[in-house]
């Protein structure tokens, strides 16, 4: 009995805690277990007023053993019932506990979603975060953009305003260029009737060729009646005279002085073109100033007051200086270049004076008298050199028959005009690769010019400098200034060469082209005497 007490007093303890459990409370709230739980409790309070009646029932047992069996069969069966509760409830609970767990888990993996989901927006958020910055700042380009526009639109109609200016200016040089057409017809006139004067200078050449061989007829006459006699020597000088006056009256010729003269002319001009200085055009003051010294000027220039004229012509000698000196590296260094293709003007001209110098020792070394032996070297000479001045560094001709521009030419170009933009640059892109694309044609002509065509000439021509505050001379000088001006001015700067034949000999001097100079009045302290007479005997240096 006392056991029967104590399990049912287990029993109320383990329903009591199975009531005021919290899991108990979390069974109540699932749907799924309502009706469990309501049979769960009405089965409870069943078995409690059982237990209640069994309590008091139990009070009368001591009275009542008559009744035992039938309580312990009750208590059997109460027993039974409990047992099968407490499995019933143990069902419930581990089946809470693996909603629980289950529920648990999707929570979890619902967490874990959300955190990912979270990562993603703020990834998301970032990459707005950016656009949004690169959005402003290009808000900000375009916003500079269209203020850029704006100021292009305003310069856009100065520019407007600047090429309604122009065509005023155009129209008004419009006229001067149709009065100057007027002009250059008439010159075309005076050039027609020089041609005809020289059509008539070359029927003249014809005739003196014909007396010429009429006069080797009459030498060969002589020679076999006389053999060396005086008479002879005589009429081979007059023979040769005949033939140096035909040779500089036949316009054929492309190196006659005729033709010389008009290139170097032509030179001259081109020589002009490239050193422009007017225009978009900045000049570098100091620099003109160093190069002024080194031929020495001794004007002063600034940056108020640049002188353009007196820069040009300081751009002008330099451009002719400089082309000089690539064309003597180049000829006197023959073994630096390759004979074939690029080096043949360069061993040709070396060649041909060593040639020229052979025969002369072998005129004079060797006993006779004969023309052509006599002759050999000048034709040498003249043959060689006119057919470089012809072609000497023109395009160069691959295995292909490609054409290319010559290497030296190529080369010393990009070198000039690196050496001009040293002292004055050009602003204007079109007008700066139009100048530029010049020099190369000057370099060639130049070099043919100084290094060939004048030696094709018998004498030789030659090339001469006059220095700063030589006397000046207008029969061989040549400037802007009156005549009233000339004993009171002396040289400044010389910037094209006098080009002339035995300026030595003022009876046999002849004049192609005359020194190109600017002035300068003549210093107030009059020079000793001794360099009055160094002076007056030493007008001009060539510097060839």
């Amino acid at each position: 009995m006392d056991q029967s007490v104590s399990e049912v007093t287990n029993y109320q303890t383990n329903y009591d805690k199975i009531i005021n459990d919290p899991i108990y409370e979390e069974i109540k709230l699932n749907k799924k277990l309502n009706e469990e739980l309501k049979f769960s409790e009405t089965l409870c309070n069943q078995l409690k007023n059982k237990y209640e009646n069994l309590e008091k029932y139990c009070k009368d047992l001591q009275d009542n053993f008559n009744n035992v069996n039938n309580i312990l069969r009750e208590k059997q069966e109460l027993k039974k019932k409990i047992v099968d509760l407490d499995d019933h409830n143990s069902k419930l609970v581990k089946l809470l506990v693996e909603t629980l767990e289950e529920k648990n888990n999707i929570i979890q993996e619902k967490d874990n979603a959300i955190q990912e989901k979270d990562k993603k927006i703020q990834v998301t958020d970032n990459l707005i975060k950016e656009k949004n910055k690169e959005l402003k700042e290009k808000d900000n380009i375009i916003q500079e953009k269209e203020n850029l526009i704006q100021e292009k639109g305003r310069i856009i109609q100065e520019k407007d305003r600047i090429i309604q200016e122009n065509d005023i200016i155009i129209q008004e040089k419009d006229k001067t260029i149709q009065e100057k057409s007027k002009t250059i017809q008439r010159k075309n006139k005076t050039i027609q009737a020089k041609n005809n004067e020289i059509q008539k200078i070359g029927e003249e050449t014809e005739t003196l060729k014909q007396k010429t061989i009429e006069l080797e007829n009459e030498v060969s006459k002589y020679q076999y009646a006389l053999g060396t006699a005086t008479d002879i020597r005589l009429l081979e000088q007059d023979i040769n005279n005949f033939k140096k006056e035909a040779s500089a009256i036949d316009s054929n010729n492309d190196n006659n002085q005729i033709n010389l003269k008009k290139d170097i002319l032509s030179l001259q001009d081109s020589l002009k073109d490239y050193t422009i200085v007017k225009g978009k055009i900045d000049i570098n003051t100091p620099r003109i100033q160093n190069l002024l010294k080194k031929y020495e000027s001794n004007k002063i220039i600034t940056e108020k007051d640049q002188n353009k004229l007196l820069v040009k012509a300081v751009l002008q000698r330099h451009v002719i200086e400089q082309i000089c000196e690539y064309a003597k590296e180049y000829f006197d260094n023959p073994d630096k270049y390759q004979k074939y293709p690029c080096g043949m003007e360069t061993h040709l001209f070396n060649k041909t004076k060593e040639i020229v110098e052979l025969t002369r020792n072998f005129e004079k070394r060797r006993a006779g008298i004969d023309e052509s032996t006599k002759v050999l070297p000048i034709k040498l000479r003249q043959q060689i050199c006119a057919a470089l001045g012809n072609r000497g560094f023109n395009d160069m001709i691959d295995n292909k028959k490609k054409t290319f521009t010559h290497d030296f030419v190529s080369r010393y170009q990009n070198i000039l005009n690196n050496e001009i933009s040293y002292y004055r640059r050009i602003n204007d892109s079109e007008k700066k690769k139009e100048i530029e694309d010049m020099a190369g044609d000057i370099i060639k002509r130049a070099v043919a010019l100084f290094w060939f065509r004048l030696k094709v000439q018998e004498p030789v021509v030659e090339y001469i400098w006059p220095k700063s505050d030589d006397i000046i001379d207008p029969s061989y000088m040549e400037g802007k200034w009156e005549d009233d001006e000339i004993d009171n001015l002396v040289v400044d700067i010389c910037y094209f060469p006098l080009i002339a034949q035995e300026f030595s000999n003022e009876s046999k001097r002849q004049i192609y082209t005359k020194a190109i100079i600017l002035q300068k009045p003549k210093p107030e302290q009059p020079p000793l005497q001794d360099d009055i007479q160094s002076a007056q005997s030493n007008k001009c240096s060539s510097v060839q």
